[in-house]
């Protein structure tokens, strides 16, 4: 019988699990924690947990993720990451991860989603065995080097013509606008509120993210109202630019190409370096705008999914 157990991270214990994670990543991850504060976002989100081993060593960084969806389901969301790099190990370690699920009975119609370790996937058989079938997950996009050409952001010009604008917060225009913060937590949160792995966010984490010196934020206006923005991180030899997010009653008036046009061209201006984005397999209106906006789908990065329906146990 085992003897790991997870213990979940908080104020005391968040400083090693933080180092953990910066060494398991991949560099990609590395650079993307680096613009962010990562211990307040582990914190705030209250996901994260440390799988031990009897003597008290972090033998992976874990997150379980609980969300009722819009349809009354659940979607169970667990990433589970090793310092060892082999498929085999981390498909064990996620095995102790989902014994502590063992003998649990769904009282809604469950859905796991397992994500592979960075540049690592996970077993097949092993997953098999545990009762996981693999599905796309997330297309990863890129954008070449390049400031916008033609046929890319169809819709820009037309959002200038109805009188929608662009720019770059910098603090001037913050302390202009001292709700600024709020209006784009509000902004992310109700774009956002139907995408079920999407954790809401908070003024104060986007006000963390403007003061991060990788970071810069793109913002529209149509007047005095803001209706949508964009954040971008410079990772050192590409632009990730996570999620862009519109108010719904500004869908369809080309506001969101205009932002990603001015993307483009600050990108370009700025470091001359390729946009990397990516899209939930599910969300196809989100991967579509990805590919209106002249990124190509570099990559499929598959998960593993296992129903359990009302009243069933989960077992292994």
């Amino acid at each position: 019988m085992s003897n790991m157990q997870l213990v979940a991270v908080t104020q005391e214990n968040i400083a090693p699990y933080v180092a953990f994670r910066m060494e398991v990543a991949d560099e990609e991850g590395r650079r993307y924690y680096q613009t962010i504060d990562l211990a307040a976002a582990i914190l705030t989100q209250g996901s994260d947990y440390a799988l031990e081993d009897e003597h008290g060593k972090l033998q992976a960084a874990v997150t379980i993720r609980r969300n009722e969806t819009r349809d009354g389901s659940l979607l169970v969301m667990i990433s589970v990451e090793g310092k060892d790099k082999t498929p085999e190990t981390n498909a064990r370690l996620l095995r102790e991860v989902l014994a502590t699920e063992n003998g649990n009975v769904a009282t809604l119609d469950t859905r796991y989603n397992v994500y592979n370790p960075p540049e690592m996937t996970l077993p097949a058989a092993k997953m098999a065995e545990m009762g996981f079938t693999e599905i796309p997950g997330t297309y990863r996009y890129k954008r070449e080097p390049g400031p916008p050409r033609s046929g890319e952001f169809p819709h820009a010009d037309q959002a200038v013509e109805r009188g929608y604008k662009t720019l770059v917060i910098d603090d001037a225009y913050v302390a202009s606008d001292p709700e600024i913060f709020t209006k784009l937590a509000d902004i992310f949160n109700r774009a956002f509120s139907n995408r079920d792995s999407v954790t809401p966010s908070t003024p104060e984490r986007m006000r963390k993210s403007y003061e991060t010196d990788a970071n810069d934020i793109i913002i529209a206006k149509l007047g005095d109202d803001v209706t949508g923005s964009i954040t971008l991180s410079y990772l050192g030899d590409s632009v990730l630019s996570p999620q862009y997010n519109c108010m719904r009653r500004h869908w369809g008036t080309g506001s969101v190409d205009l932002m990603c046009r001015h993307l483009a061209q600050l990108v370009a201006d700025r470091w001359n370096v390729p946009i990397i984005g990516y899209a939930e397999a599910r969300n196809a209106a989100s991967w579509k705008a990805l590919e209106r906006f002249g990124l190509t789908r570099v990559e499929e990065l598959m998960i593993w999914e296992r129903h359990v329906p009302t009243g069933k146990t989960f077992t292994l």
